[in-house]
């Protein structure tokens, strides 16, 4: 006769290992918490930025380039433009301006006061002087250069402003006033023997990024004594050497004896390894060239280790599992056996008696 009750034994056994169980399943829901909390912590925010726009006079263009010898003469047609709705009347003076920052802002000087090898504002005439807009009317004016016998070979600067003849000026939809005093840049170069020479004096980018955008910084140094417009592009390639982007850099000048910095983004997120970055520019009319080279690494670590931590979860869970779920065969195997050892005892006990 077999017996089924089962052993006080093998109900305490199983009573821990039910405990056990459940221990193990709160520590799996904490981890996954933890796991859950670390991904919103490291998530990403969204900026929005606003743009303002204003009202005033605008000239055409902005900046002019002229070339011209030595005693010659060079005209060009200039134009202004009224952008308010008032009927406004315009007075047109010259300057000279140098640049003194990496920004290429221009910066107004007298020849008058200092020693300016660059001046050029005596050399141009504006005509007409003064004009009468209408809102929304643009007007055309004359530029003529005439340089001296002597004028130096390489740049000579000046600007063009246009100002309202009265001192008061407009106010925007805010009640901020505006500055309405707008300039059109003349570069002028004079032919002759002159010296092109340029340095890129830096050249940066961070060594070590989770992940993008990478920002670069490149500062050309501008030795020559003319003006130079930088033709060019940030060349990026991957661990592979496989190009990924080409970055231009900005279409702007460098005023002589002059830096000017250049500021190019990579803008893409997604990216692992190391990286090369290759700055290539041509400048001048002899063929200058400028090149400097950085390197890089873009790893996404957080997001490595919470792969990690992942794998190592489903690695217990699965663990578990197999823990508390035997294969049926090895359980029943056990019971084969424990009925076995029974009726081994209830054998031997009826042999004693």
């Amino acid at each position: 006769m077999k017996n089924n009750t089962v052993p006080k034994s093998k109900k305490i056994l199983r009573h821990r290992e039910e405990s056990s169980l459940i221990r193990r399943r709160g520590d799996l829901i904490k981890i996954a918490s933890l796991t859950l909390a670390m991904t919103l912590f490291f998530g990403s925010f969204t900026k929005v930025n606003a743009q303002a726009t204003q009202q005033g006079l605008t000239a055409i263009p902005p900046r002019l380039e002229i070339n011209v010898k030595p005693d010659g003469v060079s005209s060009q047609t200039i134009k202004v433009r009224n952008e308010s709705s008032q009927e406004r009347t315009i007075k047109v003076s010259i300057e000279d301006f140098i640049v003194n920052d990496n920004e290429g802002t221009p910066t107004i000087v007298s020849s008058t006061k200092e020693d300016n090898r660059w001046a050029a504002s005596n050399w141009i005439q504006v005509s007409p002087s003064s004009i009468r807009l209408k809102g929304g009317e643009t007007k055309s004016l004359v530029l003529t250069v005439m340089p001296p016998k002597n004028a130096l070979p390489g740049g000579h600067y000046a600007m063009v402003i246009h100002s309202p003849d009265s001192e008061t000026s407009l106010l925007n939809s805010t009640g901020a006033s505006i500055q309405t005093r707008v300039g059109t840049l003349v570069y002028i170069t004079i032919d002759g023997k002159i010296k092109q020479d340029a340095r890129i004096t830096d050249f940066t980018a961070p060594k070590f990024l989770e992940y993008g955008p990478v920002d670069f910084k490149a500062v050309i140094n501008n030795l020559s004594d003319v003006h130079i417009n930088p033709i060019g592009h940030i060349a990026i390639s991957n661990i592979f050497g496989r190009n990924v982007i080409n970055l231009p850099l900005d279409d702007t000048n460098i005023f002589p004896y002059a830096s000017r910095t250049f500021l190019n983004k990579f803008d893409r997120k997604w990216l692992f390894g190391r990286y090369k970055a290759n700055l290539q520019a041509g400048y001048g009319t002899a063929g200058g060239l400028l090149a400097a080279t950085v390197f890089f690494w873009v790893i996404p670590w957080r997001i490595m280790i919470l792969v990690a931590t992942a794998a190592v979860l489903l690695f217990v869970l699965i663990k578990l599992v197999k823990q508390t779920n035997p294969p049926k065969k090895d359980s029943q195997k056990v019971e084969k056996l424990e009925e076995e050892l029974s009726e081994l005892k209830k054998k031997y006990k009826d042999s004693k008696n």
